[in-house]
């Protein structure tokens, strides 16, 4: 009897050990996006994908937007260790440094062809890890480790009221934008543009203060209710052709991680990847199917004459900040070297895909959303 007593006292001993050592590390991100937004679901996943491969020895909680400090306050409270994580997007502190927007959004694929998955092999294959982390580290002199690892574009042009056909119409529209060289670009060829935040975007529209807009994807585009105030739906734009949101860890936090429990934050990192690809066709698919059958949403292709203009103006823009700041000019100068590397292949494979869809849609064997 006593014997099976000091067998259970010593299992009992075992299970309060391992609960103990199952809440050694506790990882709590902040985002910048609401619960219904598809990126916190990917947060969620990234975040039980962490306790699952740690063994339960890091506990992960992921907060909304603003459930503890605002979107615009994560940098400094992942730094300061106000939270040990968060989730933003590099170009949303590029009013600190410009060259943020290279990292998460370089605008019309810097007027040079690169496309996101070129994005993605220049972050994990490339040199964009490394500069990414200078960049936070060295020019921003922020206490953080970080990661670009959520691909969300190419995003849409945007929400108008009605069709257009031509760039003279759409100099006539009070525009919603993205800030920084996204901003500026529209306005080089001579778009009026507005820049808030996407909870002012529909009260905007309605006081008239907006004529069209633009945000992130059919699935978010639709949560926020931007089919009930537009119509003409136009998913081919260039100011974010290319989006990829970055995750932050403090560094002292991540430093003092055992090697294999880093690691396990580095593979996750990159299975997040995997994940917001998937999630991107599944829910932006279903959203786009389902806003122009029960929505009445019209889509329409961009006019030719917009990609022309777009993209002439925005290598003018880089060379600009370039003069300016140096660390500006290092990184797209590694962006263009990657995209003289990889463009010409990534036009023959996006070619292939694009005519094998097409022809198939003309042939009658495949049909659009109708």
């Amino acid at each position: 009897m006593l014997k099976k007593i000091g067998l259970v006292l010593v299992a009992l001993t075992m299970i309060a050990t391992s609960q103990v050592w199952a809440a050694k590390y506790e990882l709590k991100i902040q985002t910048a996006v609401p619960s219904s937004s598809m990126y916190f679901e990917t947060m969620e996943r990234l975040g039980k994908r962490i306790e699952k491969l740690s063994n339960g020895e890091i506990k992960v909680e992921v907060y909304a937007s603003g459930a503890i400090v605002k979107a615009f306050e994560i940098l400094d409270a992942v730094s300061d260790g106000i939270v040990t994580g968060g989730q933003a997007w590099t170009h949303y502190w590029s009013g600190k440094h410009p060259a943020g927007l290279l990292f998460a959004a370089p605008t019309a694929g810097l007027g040079v062809g690169l496309d996101q998955t070129g994005l993605l092999a220049w972050a994990w294959e490339g040199d964009g890890q490394k500069l990414l982390n200078q960049f936070y580290q060295e020019e921003l002199h922020y206490n953080i480790k970080a990661w670009l690892s959520m691909p969300m574009g190419p995003e849409p042009f945007g929400w108008f009221p009605k069709k257009f056909d031509s760039l003279d119409e759409l100099k006539k529209m009070k525009f919603r934008s993205p800030p920084g060289i996204p901003s500026e670009s529209f306005k080089a060829i001579g778009m009026p543009v507005v820049s808030m935040p996407g909870s002012e975007i529909v009260p905007s529209a309605q006081r008239g203060v907006i004529d069209a807009a633009e945000w992130i994807s059919p699935g978010d585009d639709k949560l926020l209710g931007l089919s009930d105030v537009w119509k003409a739906y136009y998913l081919q734009g260039l100011h974010q052709a290319l989006s990829i949101g970055d995750v932050y860890i403090n560094k002292d936090w991540y430093d003092k991680l055992p090697p294999n429990l880093q690691e396990v934050i580095e593979v996750s990192m990159k299975a997040m990847v995997a994940d917001q690809i998937s999630m991107n066709v599944s829910i932006n698919s279903q959203a786009l199917k389902d806003l122009v059958i029960n929505e009445g949403v019209t889509l329409y292709d961009t006019p030719e004459e917009y990609f022309k203009a777009y993209m002439e103006v925005v290598p003018e823009i880089m060379k600009k900040y370039s003069a300016k700041k140096p660390f500006f000019k290092e990184v797209l100068d590694s962006l263009n070297a990657w995209a003289e590397l990889t463009v010409p292949y990534q036009v023959k494979v996006n070619g292939l895909y694009y005519k094998m869809g097409k022809t198939a849609m003309d042939s009658g064997t495949m049909h659009d959303y109708k």
